[in-house]
């Protein structure tokens, strides 16, 4: 499916911009900057080479003030060294968008660190396997752990879980990331990439897995936002749909069978669209498009989904009119439209449009709630294009006029004359 950067636009600005965000605190250490900066995810310090050098001692090769650029903006360093990369063997350092204070926290850091005594040579992962439908530990689940150099897949390591569910990993090479995987009931469980961390020898965590359903009984869509969005040429309309979805059972919701896949979430999309785009933060490609319906492949676990859904109509296609539908009942539903030339209005009951403005971009914007599994009937009023062709269509425009007034003036005017002279 091809994904237009306007889709990827709108979903940025309307759906994860709308998410609040918690304020930083007012004084982080140096460390903590340097764990949630993700250096780790490049450097260790007095553990060797990883995918950047090993930062133990850097204090003897950069001044504070060089720490702080590299922190901040490493590409100065380059372009004054005239050397990318400075250190030979690794790659180029990416920018990590600290600010001053926390760049300066982060050399800080490093320029005082002293490794812990009694550090053992190599790490260890250890966790538990759960099963939350019902509430007792995985016993003899076969657990994945596999190690990158980068992005570069190196190793697998293989364990089984024990009657507690405990499973472990020892002998890990530090200068490596870990990722652990496992299936449970066809269901694919990945833990995210983890490393070790400075002055840390061991990782600890917990691994949930659920049982499976195919009802979906415990699924609701709990809101809706259609932003409707014409582009600047007026030949096309943007629509953008994205949806808030709740699994509030105890089990994953893999769907229905539907020939050699399963299919989980169903989505409606006209027949004309184009450049049909689907992500739901997990796979962009996890969906299949049947007609007039697109099929997610995806299972649902427990919690909140977010899914964006996004596509384009020719308006030489859908004429004066066109629906954007929705399978579900949906709790809130909230449609944006663009104002422009184009005249686009949803025409639903109770619909009221409200002016808003986002991105210094004028949009209306209607609220709907607790609708039916249905469809937003949205109206096109073409003003644009009277406007952009008044001159070369004003001769005609005005021909026809005075035809229509000779053809009034010859059965009715004529007439009347005729019947005034007769009484004459």
């Amino acid at each position: 499916m091809k994904k237009t950067a306007l889709h990827a636009f709108l979903i940025s600005f309307l759906f994860f911009s709308s998410v609040a965000v918690s304020p930083a605190p007012a004084q982080v250490s140096g460390e903590s900057v340097f764990i949630e900066g993700k250096c780790v995810r490049c450097h260790t310090i007095g553990k060797g080479r990883f995918v950047g050098p090993d930062l133990l001692g850097v204090g003897e090769r950069y001044s504070r003030d060089d720490l702080v650029r590299w922190a901040k903006d490493p590409e100065s360093l380059y372009v004054e060294r005239k050397k990318k990369p400075i250190n030979e063997g690794y790659p180029p350092m990416p920018p990590m968008n600290l600010s001053e204070s926390d760049a300066q926290r982060v050399a800080d850091y490093l320029l005082g660190y002293t490794p812990p005594p009694g550090l053992s040579e190599s790490g260890t992962i250890t966790g538990q396997v759960r099963n939350i439908t019902t509430q007792k530990p995985q016993e003899g689940q076969d657990v994945v752990l596999v190690s990158y150099m980068g992005d570069r897949k190196e190793e697998r390591h293989f364990a089984k879980s024990d009657s507690l569910g405990a499973f472990s990993f020892s002998s890990l090479r530090w200068d490596r990331s870990y990722e652990i995987m496992l299936f449970h009931r066809g269901v694919q469980y990945v833990s995210g990439k983890m490393v070790f961390l400075p002055g840390k020898d061991e990782i600890t965590l917990d691994l949930p897995v659920y049982d499976t359903t195919s009802s979906d009984e415990n699924i609701s869509l709990r809101s809706l936002n259609l932003i409707v969005y014409p582009d600047n040429r007026g030949g096309s309309v943007n629509v953008t749909s994205l949806y808030v979805f709740e699994n509030s059972g105890d089990t994953v919701f893999t769907g229905e069978q539907t020939g050699p896949d399963t299919t989980s979430l169903v989505f409606s999309i006209p027949e004309e669209a184009e450049d049909v785009t689907f992500s739901d933060s997990v796979n962009p490609e996890a969906a299949e498009r049947k007609g007039e319906k697109l099929y997610s492949k995806l299972p649902f676990l427990p919690g909140m989904k977010r899914v964006a859904l996004g596509y384009s109509l020719l308006l030489s296609q859908i004429g004066e009119k066109f629906s954007i539908g929705f399978d579900y009942e949906v709790g809130d539903l909230a449609v944006f439209v663009r104002k422009t030339e184009l005249g686009i209005r949803v025409k639903q009951p109770k619909a009221v449009a409200e002016d808003i403005m986002i991105h210094d971009e004028a949009f209306l914007k209607y609220v709907l709630s607790d609708l039916k599994p249905g469809s937003v009937t949205v109206g096109v009023s073409n003003i644009s294009f009277l406007k952009g062709n008044l001159d070369k269509y004003l001769p005609v425009i005005l021909f026809f006029l005075f035809a229509v007034a000779g053809v009034v003036y010859f059965f009715y005017g004529k007439n009347r004359f005729s019947s005034m002279n007769s009484e004459k």
